[in-house]
This record gives structure tokens, sequence and C-alpha cells, in this order.
């Protein structure tokens, strides 16, 4: 049996009114096998298994390196190898890890899940939610939005999620959208 890899790709950002990323730095990871884009001035910080972006409200890349992860637009892929024995990941599965993997909430009854979607296309299943997560007031942080997708492509598994607060949700849609339109798998060996 092959042990599972989890690789937790970790993006920070957080975007003002009306601001967008013009430039994006693109990140192949070649294990575990994927490309995607970030906005560029942003601060990006790899380690093993992690990749981080963190980005002032300005996206001003001096600013950057000093903003709170606490008021921003999180963006987060993770990614796995499952074992050719492993049970197929189901819709049921993907609603049951949205409160903890999205929200950090462990009470399901609290978090409100909406669209739960499941398509297919050719040999990759693609799970996709809108999740609204409550305040969390011993940290200070307020009612989150968030868009969270898994990816099956083969034996890998790719989970990717943009959070942002409720007050941030329309200019964070755009944020989003190039995010997850950036995000290409490569084929599992």
């Amino acid at each position: 049996m092959i042990p599972a890899r989890l690789l937790s790709l970790t993006l920070f950002a957080v975007v003002s009114a009306g601001a967008a990323f013009a430039t994006t730095k693109t990140f192949e990871i070649p294990e575990p096998a994927f490309t995607i884009a970030l906005p560029a001035p942003c601060r990006h910080e790899m380690g093993p298994g992690t990749l981080e972006a963190v980005c002032a409200p300005d996206l001003d890349a001096e600013k950057s390196k000093e903003v709170q992860a606490a008021s921003s637009i999180l963006l987060e892929v993770d990614f796995e190898v499952t074992p050719p024995n492993a049970k197929p990941y189901s819709e049921a599965e993907f609603r049951q890890e949205l409160p903890e993997s999205v929200c950090g909430e462990g009470d399901t009854k609290k978090v409100r899940l909406e669209g739960v979607v499941e398509t297919k296309d050719g040999d990759r299943t693609t799970f996709t939610a809108r999740v609204v997560c409550p305040e969390l007031k011993f940290l200070g942080l307020g009612e989150r939005h968030a868009e969270a997708r898994t990816v099956i492509a083969g034996a890998n598994r790719y989970r990717l999620m943009a959070r942002y607060p409720v007050e941030d949700v329309d200019m964070a849609k755009p944020l989003a959208k190039a995010f997850f339109d950036s995000f290409k798998p490569k084929a599992a060996p």
C-alpha cells in the first residue's frame, strides 16, 4: 500500500475594492505536478510541501511583507496521491470535509453549503461548492465566504479553496476565479 502524500499550498491574499492583479508569477510544481499563477507583487514563500503568497490590500510588495493573514483572502491548494486500493471519493465525503477544512468548524450545522455540484470530464471528477463559514469570535474573525473544489485526476486529489471575509465578497470573486482558472494539474505517473 502506498501511503497518501499531502501537500498544502497556502496562499494568502488581500485585495482592496477595485484592485486586481495585472501581473502574475506562475509556479510549476514538479512534484505534485501542477501549475498555478499567483499575484506577482505578493510575498511568495516556499517550504517543504508548501507555497504561500501574502498580499497587501493594494498589492504593494513592500506592504505585503507585513500584512496579517487573519483579515485576508485565503487561497489554498492541497495535493494528495491516493493509494491504488482507496475507496472512490464521493460527494458525501466532500460535504463532510468542508466545515473543518474550509471554515475550521467542527460543528457541521454551523456551516452552510450551497451549490454543491459534481462534474465529470473524462477521467477527471470535480466537486464544487460555495461555503458560508460562521463567525469565530475567539479568533476575531467575522463571517467568511468560500468557494471550494476537489479535483480527482487519476490517482491525484487536489483540494482548492478561496475563502474571504464577507465584506470582501464582491472584490474577491475575480481573484478567486483567476486562482481557480490558473490551476492546471498534470498527469499522474
